[in-house]
């Protein structure tokens, strides 16, 4: 009954043979002749023909009503499986910091990889800020940042907590009389197993010493300075950068000492151009979130954020 439901539906909101056939890219005569036979097996007209412009008749009308129902679940299937099509061959757009985007994700997404041969991963780095504006735009499916997103909109998870650390060129002096607190690039590696702990260096004697900060946009440019304060002294600042590995290696060639994330000596390869210290202070320890849009999930993301729940640096 409902094989050329959308020819009879057009010529019921266009009320013209003429009209409907434009619509449809066929002939008047063809459509005509389609509508008439259609008639014929319901066993009553479904148009009125003697009026101008045409009228459509109380059975034309039921059959209308039911071919727009007929016509929406069809869009909502065609929706539905084109949906889960793209979703099981999809693209997924993480955004992070640079570090995150070279080191850490690639390997912490091979399993997903793998278990999603068709999806492709997009790795994009910014500040927090601009990611944030992504995701609530929709450019974006989940961040990983060291800041809280506020927007209402944005769900952010705490992801796992993070150290900061003090890294120092292995050539200054100043390392000379800070040996009980000094690690160097292996032992900060081992720094978790109970005879390795060293305590917290007195952060004071660095007071004169060259920081390589990181800039304002990312959240380590005020702990930093935060930190600095609560020790008793402001830092004198060589240089901002925008990336925190570019502060790491100019580290290592003993431009200044900076406070970088404990993490970078995981996915670096050693040196004993760079020794490290660790930090008393509440501020050298922060979380990392996990942040998506709620309202934005579908089955691809959840998949890909429960994986990532799932998995730690």
């Amino acid at each position: 009954m409902l094989e050329y439901k959308e020819y009879i539906y057009a010529v019921y909101k266009e009320r013209s043979f003429t009209k409907a056939a434009q619509v449809l890219h066929t002939s008047q005569p063809w459509l005509s002749a389609k509508v008439k036979e259609i008639e014929q097996k319901l066993g009553t007209p479904l148009f009125d023909r003697s009026t101008n412009p045409l009228t459509v008749t109380e059975a034309g009308a039921f059959y209308a009503a039911q071919a727009e129902k007929a016509m929406q679940i069809e869009t909502e299937m065609a929706e539905y499986f084109e949906r889960a099509k793209r979703e099981s061959a999809g693209h997924l757009r993480i955004g992070s910091s640079m570090f995150f985007c070279t080191y850490v994700l690639p390997s912490l997404l091979a399993d997903f990889r793998r278990n999603h041969p068709g999806v492709t991963l997009t790795f994009e780095e910014g500040a927090a800020k601009d990611l944030w504006n992504k995701l609530l735009r929709g450019e974006l499916d989940v961040v990983l940042e060291a800041e809280q997103p506020r927007a209402k909109q944005i769900h952010a998870g705490l992801w796992e907590r993070e150290e900061i650390l003090l890294a120092v060129p292995a050539r200054y002096p100043v390392n000379e009389k800070l040996q009980d607190y000094c690690y160097s690039f292996e032992e900060i590696l081992k720094r978790d197993v109970s005879d390795m702990r060293k305590p917290a260096v007195p952060l004071l004697q660095f007071a004169n010493q060259p920081f390589l900060l990181l800039d304002d946009t990312n959240d380590i440019h005020d702990r930093a300075i935060a930190i600095c304060k609560n020790a008793g002294f402001v830092p004198s600042v060589k240089l901002q950068l925008t990336q925190m590995m570019t502060a790491y290696y100019l580290v290592c060639e003993g431009q200044g000492v900076s406070m970088l994330r404990a993490t970078i000596p995981e996915y670096v390869t050693p040196t004993d151009s760079v020794v490290f210290y660790q930090i008393d202070d509440p501020l050298a320890n922060r979380g990392i979130y996990l942040s998506y849009v709620p309202q934005r999930e579908n089955t691809l993301k959840k998949q890909l954020i429960t994986y990532l729940e799932g998995e730690k640096i």
